[in-house]
């Protein structure tokens, strides 16, 4: 397609508080109906619907439906990755409720950054890998070494088969509240997929953030520096 990219089309969609908040639900990657939107951001779901076409027509959310119920989910990856960027360089603003605080601490714990692991839990698992030479970064590129290969076969994510997947392989993403690289790319996605289908990990309904099980927090356990130094 010829043309120039419309970013003033697109910074007028972010400008709106309302979408705003309905993309970073929609971080989570999973699909949720007009109805969950709706109350999540506080809206009526008639508007819920208005900016869900907005965004659905830049291909940056798609839709299921089934029965009388529309479900949306996050298509665009790169929505994600602006997002969180975007969170990096943003004003702080002051939190001012028990509940605020308690949602923040949720998330800077763990949650879903679209298909990656995202928050401490991300990030403890990038420094493992980065401390054992599982993973080499250099020039914020990360390379897997046969080692970690073996070491995330043994663990069940099946890396000949990530490498098959069209995308990027492997890379490091800035993480919004550690401020340091939790694990992007297909194996990101394949890491996730794992935690979540062993049951590590649930992703709870109110916001993205996630929370270990008792089978979790075993697994984890293996992953600490602390652990590893002693």
């Amino acid at each position: 397609m010829n043309g120039f990219p419309d970013l003033q089309q697109t910074t007028k969609l972010l400008a709106d508080q309302s979408r705003l908040e309905i993309l970073t639900l929609l971080m989570d990657g999973t699909f949720h109906t007009v109805h969950e939107i709706a109350q999540a951001v506080k809206i009526k779901d008639q508007t819920a619907s208005y900016h869900l076409k907005k965004l659905e027509a830049l291909e940056w959310v798609t839709y299921y439906k089934q029965g009388r119920h529309v479900y949306y989910q996050l298509i665009n990856p790169a929505v994600a990755e602006l997002l969180e960027s975007l969170m990096l360089i943003s004003p702080v603003k002051k939190i001012n409720s028990y509940n605020q605080n308690k949602e923040f601490q949720e998330l800077k714990c763990g949650r879903t950054c679209y298909h990656h692991l995202a928050g401490a839990l991300g990030v403890i698992f990038f420094d493992f890998l980065i401390a054992k030479n599982y993973l080499i970064l250099a020039n914020n590129q990360v390379e897997l070494t046969h080692e970690g290969m073996l070491f995330l076969n043994r663990i069940e994510v099946d890396t000949n088969e990530v490498k098959k997947r069209a995308g990027i392989f492997a890379k490091p993403c800035l993480d919004w509240t550690e401020r340091t690289f939790h694990l992007g790319g297909n194996l990101g996605k394949a890491f996730l997929k794992m935690i979540i289908r062993k049951e590590y990990i649930y992703q709870n309904s109110d916001n993205r953030s996630v929370t270990l099980t008792r089978a979790g927090e075993q697994f984890f356990q293996q992953f600490s520096l602390e652990n590893q130094r002693s």
